[in-house]
């Protein structure tokens, strides 16, 4: 029947044959030769003169060689078509529009997903709008960038013929040789209110790269338990990206125990700003929640060619387009009332381009333009507050130096930030003489001027420590320094304060009798505000310095005074007990080189008077 003719030819849109005939098409043409309409139309591909001579021609298949024509596909046939006839699909949107729809099986009103679709310029994907899904999300994102107008222009690689790539590009490849791709750096540093109907999660965040099968990649934080008003991540991701003109990023709040989405936000990676920014977060239904937001960091690294390779970026955009691409750039140190400036440059702007402009917006340098440069001054950060601060690295920018590769030769992550300062000639000379005086200076000053200092007892992982101090520092000062350097016990964790330390000098002098080969080191607590320097130098044998808490000084010469009042009683009950017995007892013999004093003298023969008894 003419119903199973017209079903089989339907069935043909993937397959050798046509298809049905185009509606500006006579129906005898396929009956000129007394066969079926089939045979007819094989003649007409045949034919040199036909329009559909090319069997190459998608147009050939899906028959509509109108420009006004719009064909509709369900998305298992675009998808087949997506697959079979990928470079083809190109051609044939780059002058005719292409309508996709979800398949009839989709009972529950759920969506394809559109990128895909996209990828191969298929410029209308419906949706089933009652279903608020990733698809949907997706759809809104797409459009966000341009307000939402409801026109986005497709990328050059699938339309424009002054493109490299142009009928070479097939989405669905997983191997692009000789192209470099963009690298990506990606830092979560942190999070406010991200699950604002639960206040005692505990969110994790999910990173989904959204584009062609060799670009979508997924990453995953680490979950911080029980905290969704401010969790800090801090956790950075590297991605590489080969197209980036369709690449979306999805952001999404996961919570842990339940990998529930709470919020998401998904972004066009061509709109994402380098540098830190704020990512408002919407809820399921892609409603912006105002107090809801990540705080993120992201940069797009250079590509680094090697050998026969070319940045992937090139080979996918046109020179017009990426000379039209303007970046901005913050110049330092230009006279006037702001610390610094920006200007809008484009991607071959170099360093002379850009002095030039900068010396036409200040007055009274046109004829003197040979005086002034532009330098590159990056600044290393330390990470701890008592490393040494480096002096920052400067050099001269080339006068043929790319502004763009400059500013994308910047890592960050390596400790550092750069900046490009606006210099005169002669700043330059008195910037060197002084920087050079100054670490003459500081030379000669770390020898002449500081002196090294040994505390024992500072903690009781670290009996003693070694510290550099000035000449003029005080006990104050070297039980600070102590305490900063010292590995801190609980003993320190709980009295961080310094002046409830004090520096117990300990000094051990040399016998004046050579035969005796011990001596009594003798003590002494050094003032808050004594020189240490100075109490050093007049050591006259071996000397240490103890650091000790206030209470445990005091402490001790409570019970020196309490040991020598029960001497002194022990002393007057000896006494008593020898006038009321009437006897004496022989005195000790005692050498007179012997430490003993009065008090010990007392107690031995106390001792020995009770022996004989």
């Amino acid at each position: 029947s003419s119903r199973g003719k017209e079903r089989k030819s339907r069935k043909s849109i993937f397959g050798n044959n046509p298809g049905r005939l185009s509606p500006g098409e006579s129906a005898a043409l396929a009956k000129a030769s007394g066969k079926g309409p089939f045979d007819g139309m094989r003649q007409t591909c045949e034919d040199p003169c036909s329009p559909y001579n090319s069997p190459a021609s998608l147009s050939a298949i899906i028959r509509t060689p109108k420009c006004y024509h719009i064909s509709s596909l369900n998305e298992n046939a675009a998808k087949r078509l997506c697959r079979r006839y990928s470079q083809k699909l190109i051609q044939h949107t780059t002058c005719q529009l292409l309508r996709t729809y979800p398949a009839a099986t989709r009972i529950d009103s759920s969506n394809p997903h559109p990128l895909i679709f996209w990828l191969h310029g298929v410029q209308l994907v419906a949706l089933n709008y009652q279903t608020d899904d990733l698809s949907l999300q997706l759809n809104a994102a797409m459009f966000e960038a341009n307000g939402g107008c409801g026109y986005v222009l497709k990328p050059p690689v699938l339309w424009d013929k002054n493109c490299s790539m142009y009928q070479q590009f097939c989405p669905l490849e997983r191997d692009l040789d000789n192209k470099e791709p963009a690298i990506y750096s990606l830092t979560i540093v942190s999070g406010q209110n991200v699950c604002p109907s639960n206040s005692t999660g505990s969110p994790c965040i999910e990173i989904d790269v959204l584009g062609m099968p060799l670009d979508s990649c997924h990453f995953r934080t680490k979950p911080i338990h029980r905290n969704t008003l401010n969790p800090m991540w801090n956790e950075q991701f590297l991605f590489r990206v080969h197209f980036e003109d369709l690449v979306f990023l999805r952001f999404a709040v996961v919570e842990n125990n339940s990998s529930a989405v709470t919020a998401q936000r998904i972004i066009p990676l061509k709109a994402l700003k380098r540098g830190y920014r704020h990512v408002q977060l919407h809820n399921l239904h892609n409603e912006a929640l105002e107090i809801s937001s990540l705080f993120i960091n992201s940069r797009r690294m250079e590509e680094s060619p090697s050998g026969n390779t070319l940045p992937a970026s090139v080979l996918f955009s046109t020179g017009e387009r990426k000379a039209a691409a303007t970046y901005k750039v913050t110049i330092h140190g230009i006279p006037g009332p702001e610390p610094f400036t920006v200007f809008n440059v484009s991607g071959e702007t170099t360093a002379a381009q850009l002095l030039q402009q900068l010396l036409a917006t200040i007055k009274g340098t046109e004829s003197c333009a040979g005086d002034y440069f532009l330098m590159e001054e990056k600044s290393f950060i330390s990470k701890e507050k008592s490393e040494c601060r480096k002096p920052p690295f400067q050099r001269v920018i080339g006068a043929e130096e790319g502004l763009v590769q400059l500013l994308n030769s910047w890592f960050p992550e390596e400790g550092y930030v750069g900046r490009i300062v606006f210099k005169t000639r002669e700043e330059n000379l008195n910037e060197k003489n002084i920087f050079q005086e100054a670490k003459e200076d500081a030379a000669i000053s770390s020898e002449d001027d500081s002196f090294f200092v040994q505390v024992h007892d500072v903690s009781p992982e670290q009996p003693r420590t070694v510290i550099k101090a000035p000449r003029f520092s005080t006990a104050q000062d070297v039980i600070q320094q102590t305490l900063c350097k010292a590995k801190y016990s609980y003993s320190i964790l709980s009295n961080p304060n310094p002046s409830d330390y004090v520096l117990l000098e300990e000094v051990t002098k040399e016998p004046a009798n050579k035969k005796s080969s011990t001596s009594k080191p003798s003590q002494r607590i050094l003032s808050d505000q004594e020189c240490v320097f100075q109490a050093q130098n007049k050591w006259k044998g071996a000397g240490k310095f103890i650091l000790k808490l206030k209470e445990q000084v005091q402490a001790a010469r409570d019970d020196k005074r309490k040991g020598i009042s029960f001497t002194s009683e022990l002393k007057k009950l000896t006494k008593s007990s020898k006038q009321y017995r009437g006897f004496i007892s022989p005195p000790l013999q005692v050498l007179p080189d012997s430490p003993q004093g009065k008090d010990e003298r007392s107690a031995c023969s106390l001792t020995f008077s009770d022996v004989m008894e």
